[in-house]
């Protein structure tokens, strides 16, 4: 090869490395190359909205509307009895005697029993004897005095009758006279246990009273002073 072939080809060589290195497609020079490929973030903390509400179904809330007006409150469930069925039917007594006047009789009806009140005009402890008999009888004569009812109890309060005590409760006014009904059958024929209330009668510091039930009940007796009238009250309940 001559001397000026061999410097040609050094030249052609030359040109094409300056225009690989030196130029771009616009005329100016080409950004470097990166050296690494971009990087990308991954960002892994927990998501901070609550699930959506249909991935969890919740059970309805409990209606807390009230009662529509003028809808009566429901009943109170009525209270066991059986601790009646322990009183017995037999004969219940107490000593004691009181001075004060016997002046009034009353009847009330409760949920699990019948009762009778004798109310004593003092606080003095007063005795009573009450028993299931075939017949009441009148006090002193003894004449039989009927009630309504299978049964019958005779109640004996150890008081004076009004009217015949030394206290002076009402001077004149008498308590009842012997066979008078402080309750008729017509006045109880709706009520559980009672049938009817009649007085037997005063005698020896003692009233006598009888007392008509629908049959030979269980019953008990028991005594109260009320603290506020201070009145002796003798209670007799006969279960239903």
């Amino acid at each position: 090869m001559s001397v000026m072939t061999a410097r040609r080809s050094l030249t052609a060589v030359a040109i094409a490395a300056f225009l690989v290195s030196g130029c771009g497609s616009g005329g100016s020079p080409a950004a470097p190359a990166s050296s690494s490929a971009p990087t990308t973030t991954v960002d892994f903390a927990p998501p901070t909205s609550a699930p959506s509400a249909s991935a969890t179904p919740t059970a309805p809330a409990p209606s807390t509307s009230p009662r529509p007006p003028n809808t009566p409150a429901p009943a109170p469930a009525p209270k066991p009895c059986g601790g009646t069925a322990t009183w017995g039917t037999g004969p219940k007594t107490a000593d004691g005697s009181s001075r004060d006047a016997l002046y009034l009789v009353r009847a009330g009806r409760h949920n699990c029993y019948d009762r009778v009140v004798f109310d004593i005009n003092g606080p003095a402890a007063a005795g009573f004897s009450v028993r299931y008999v075939p017949v009441v009888t009148s006090d002193p004569k003894g004449d039989p005095l009927p009630v309504a009812g299978s049964a019958v109890l005779q109640v004996v309060v150890r008081a004076p009758e009004q009217g015949a005590d030394d206290s002076g409760h009402q001077p004149g006014r008498m308590l009842a006279q012997v066979g008078d009904y402080f309750y008729t059958a017509a006045q109880l024929a709706t009520w559980p246990s009672l049938r009817a209330v009649r007085f037997a009668g005063f005698f020896e510091g003692q009233c006598t009273f009888a007392v008509g039930v629908r049959a030979q009940l269980p019953f008990r007796v028991f005594t109260l002073l009320g603290p506020a009238d201070q009145v002796r009250r003798v209670v007799v309940d006969i279960a239903h």
